[in-house]
């Protein structure tokens, strides 16, 4: 406390005031002590052996895994998500696929591979429903699809546990597979907004066991401006420390 306070003291009340306190999230999950209190199982999701199996091998299941708002509520300008994932491949074709949204805040639930229909969501498709191939990612926003891309290098549903990440900062958003960028989108129209995690996944005539593992998520909330009243009171509290100083001296 005495740290800051000097620091604060040693600033002009101009630089203080202007300043603009941004509030960041951290969720660090490995699911060994099972479901952290600030996720919510749905549908057929389930932990099995430390890990969030969204979907068991069985035809027509629907799963999903939520993480709790980490920002109060607060607009986000910057997110990023890394995680493990494993598609095994158990019938005669794999299916569906695995999802990551960064939902609007309160609309979570079990979903597919496409993803919450609000907010930004990125699928790990492993069928073609008439889409450009069995083996594809998506991006969406609000519901809308901006891209579809082919996957060569890569083939989800082989059993091979990968580890993603997607990194957005300000509408930009990429998409990363073992280090490797696989996506790159600047979202038009984009804007902060409030939300949190939600994965999801889904299998229909044919199945997969779809996991999740070792999820990190930092989030980066809008900046806000204090209000009048609280920085008035903060430049009389910091004139106030400024006379308790020349009256010791």
């Amino acid at each position: 406390m005495r740290k800051i306070t000097r620091v604060l003291s040693a600033l002009p009340l101009s630089l203080i005031i202007c300043a603009s306190p941004v509030s960041a999230g951290l969720i660090n999950e490995d699911f060994n002590s099972g479901l952290p209190a600030t996720a919510t199982l749905f549908g057929a999701a389930s932990i099995v052996s430390n890990e969030v199996q969204l979907t068991p091998s069985s035809n027509g299941q629907l799963g999903g895994l939520s993480f709790s708002d980490q920002d109060s509520g607060a607009a986000i300008t910057a997110w990023s998500a890394a995680f493990d994932f494993r598609i095994d491949q158990n019938s005669f074709l794999p299916a569906d696929g695995i999802s990551l949204s960064f939902s609007r805040l309160g609309d979570v639930g079990a979903v597919g591979e496409e993803g919450i229909l609000t907010g930004i969501a990125v699928g790990f498709d492993t069928f073609s429903n008439g889409e450009v191939s069995s083996n594809h990612l998506s991006l969406r926003y609000d519901g809308t699809l901006l891209e579809e891309i082919d996957i060569s290098s890569v083939i989800f549903s082989d059993g091979t546990l990968f580890g993603a990440e997607i990194t957005l900062n300000n509408g930009l958003i990429e998409v990363l597979i073992d280090g490797s960028s696989l996506l790159s989108h600047n979202i038009t129209g984009w804007s902060a907004y409030a939300g949190q995690y939600n994965f999801g996944a889904r299998t229909g005539g044919f199945n997969s066991r779809q996991i999740i593992d070792n999820f990190v998520g930092s989030t980066t909330a809008e900046a806000t401006v204090p209000a009048p009243a609280t920085l008035a009171l903060f430049g009389l509290g910091l004139a106030g420390l400024g006379w308790s100083k020349r009256k010791k001296a």
